[in-house]
């Protein structure tokens, strides 16, 4: 076996997707033995449906968790309760009036604050921080109370 058969072999093992390595002996004692290198291995991506996008990996100070479906966040209860609080000195029926006054709503289509942890909508924080804040800056110049 001469060279232009060895590379013929060489090259013939490179072009083989599922032959990696082949010997071969030749005469007596002589042997060539060719090893093919896969260095990327194509993988088949799954794809998985009905799945949410996961958030990526952050480190803790840029980590902002998301609030499942379209709750509203913790953040924006809480300040819409401080401010129900500050308004309604304990009582949140006032409150509730107040709002479906300003939304021009009956009382009932308003949720109630006792609910607003669970069910407070993003819109629903929307609407009711910026009512709760316009009343909250007119108690505090004085046009109330």
């Amino acid at each position: 076996m001469d060279i232009t058969e060895v590379i013929e072999l060489m090259s013939l093992v490179d072009s083989m997707e599922n032959i990696e390595e082949v010997s071969v002996t030749l005469g007596d004692n002589p042997s060539v033995t060719i090893k093919k290198r896969t260095t990327n291995q194509v993988a088949t991506p799954t794809v998985v449906s009905n799945q949410p996008p996961l958030q990526g990996f952050e480190t803790a100070q840029t980590f902002a968790p998301q609030p499942a479906s379209n709750l509203a966040t913790p953040s924006q209860v809480k300040f819409a309760l401080d401010l129900v609080n500050k308004l309604g000195n304990g009582n949140t029926t006032s409150v509730v009036n107040g709002l479906a006054h300003a939304l021009e709503s009956p009382s009932e289509d308003i949720l109630h604050p006792d609910e607003w942890a669970t069910q407070m909508t993003r819109e629903h924080a929307s609407l009711y921080i910026d009512i709760l804040e316009a009343q909250h800056k007119k108690m505090q110049k004085g046009a109330w109370g």
